[in-house]
């Protein structure tokens, strides 16, 4: 998948609509006025008034969680929009593929096995995001499944 992420707009457009779309914003690097470095951050957040944007949190492959404003940033290496199963960031990653899985099982429970179309196209989504190996244990015969990869809605 892995776009790369060319403004705040582009941060703010993939951040507000994750649900929809899937994946996170995460850098090579990022470097602060300061001088610190911090490898591979997940971006989580960026707050903006109007059009200027003022704020963003990221988490860095250390756990670290910073909310910095817009003007401490030197630079941003490398922003991509990636799938969760894809990104560099350990600790990032095994938060939000639980917290997928968890809300994947609570939308299985509320199908109740029907698999709607709704129910369908949203854990679809939610699988390719995360990877299909991280859903070993939920039924995905709905799926068409080629190498641990989503194919077809089958």
């Amino acid at each position: 998948m892995s776009y790369p992420i060319n403004g705040f707009h582009d941060f703010h457009t993939i951040l507000a609509n994750e649900r929809k779309i899937g994946g996170v914003i995460e850098a090579e690097q990022i470097q602060l006025r300061s001088g610190e470095v911090f490898s591979f951050p997940v971006f989580t957040n960026i707050d903006y008034t109007g059009s200027t944007f003022y704020s963003i949190g990221f988490i860095s492959s250390d756990g670290v969680r910073m909310i910095v404003n817009v003007n401490d940033i030197s630079a941003i290496k490398a922003p991509m929009h990636k799938r969760v199963s894809e990104i560099h960031n350990p600790n990032y990653r095994d938060m939000k593929i639980t917290e997928k899985v968890n809300y994947l099982r609570r939308l299985y429970k509320a199908d109740q096995g029907a698999f709607t179309r709704p129910f369908v196209q949203e854990a679809t989504l939610i699988i390719e995001d995360i990877g299909i190996e991280n859903v070993k244990d939920l039924n995905v015969d709905f799926l068409e499944v080629k190498n641990n990869k989503v194919v077809r809605i089958a």
